[in-house]
């Protein structure tokens, strides 16, 4: 009996064995497999810095009872750069003028009487920095995501809160940015959502105003810095 036993023991270790080798086996081939594609894809990479202009349309609106719901067109230009890192990720800084538009509701007199008429429009206009990361998964195409941070240049004169005609809004604006860019040659044509994170409204917190919506745009590039060839 006891000699079955070891038998048995003796199959059940070679077994164990047998299956401890094939594990490191199958971890070395997956192993060597990554280390052939980050190599491959270092290779392939070329490190460069894009530099353009661009320009499109804002479709974004302020939400809040202060203001009318529907979406009102707006205009964005500016410069961009795209340092391409790695032949998948790229960073994307901009410097953008935005121009957000939209129209005051018929509840903003009963919420804030003297501030402005029922219909009428607001015109902000933002120094936009977003800092984007891309995903490449093919050359044409960039998935993107980001901050943006925007300072209120100026804003409406239409709309103050008192004599000494301070704005309504906030100067500063903290928003999410993602959306998707498609790279023809020199030429590149995006499409975002733009979705604040912070509250806008200047006077107080009886009312959140927020801002989201659309940016579409055009943009060529203008230089193309190559900097490091990796090997």
């Amino acid at each position: 009996m006891r000699f079955y036993m070891n038998k048995f023991s003796l199959a059940l270790n070679s077994l164990k064995n047998q299956r401890t080798a094939l594990k490191r086996g199958t971890g070395a081939i997956a192993l060597s497999i990554l280390l052939l594609t980050l190599t491959t894809a270092k290779a392939d990479a070329q490190e460069s810095l894009q530099l353009g202009v661009r320009g499109g349309l804002n479709l974004i609106k302020v939400t809040g009872r202060s203001f009318n719901t529907k979406t009102q067109p707006g205009a964005n230009v500016g410069i961009y750069g795209e340092l391409n890192f790695s032949k998948y990720w790229t960073l994307q800084p901009e410097l953008v003028w935005n121009q957000i538009v939209t129209k005051t509701s018929d509840q903003i007199q009963g919420i804030y009487p003297g501030i402005g008429v029922t219909g009428g429009q607001a015109i902000n206009n933002y120094l936009a920095l977003p800092v984007l990361v891309s995903f490449k998964p093919t050359p044409e195409l960039s998935i993107q995501l980001g901050p943006q941070y925007g300072y209120l240049v100026n804003q409406t004169k239409g709309l103050r809160r008192d004599a000494i005609n301070n704005g309504i809004f906030s100067r500063s604006d903290f928003a999410i940015v993602f959306g998707g860019q498609l790279n023809l040659g020199k030429v590149k044509v995006g499409a975002r959502y733009y979705i604040n994170l912070t509250d806008v409204n200047g006077i107080n917190n009886s009312d959140q105003w927020r801002q989201h919506g659309f940016q579409a745009y055009l943009a060529y590039q203008i230089k193309d810095i190559k900097l490091k060839h990796k090997k």
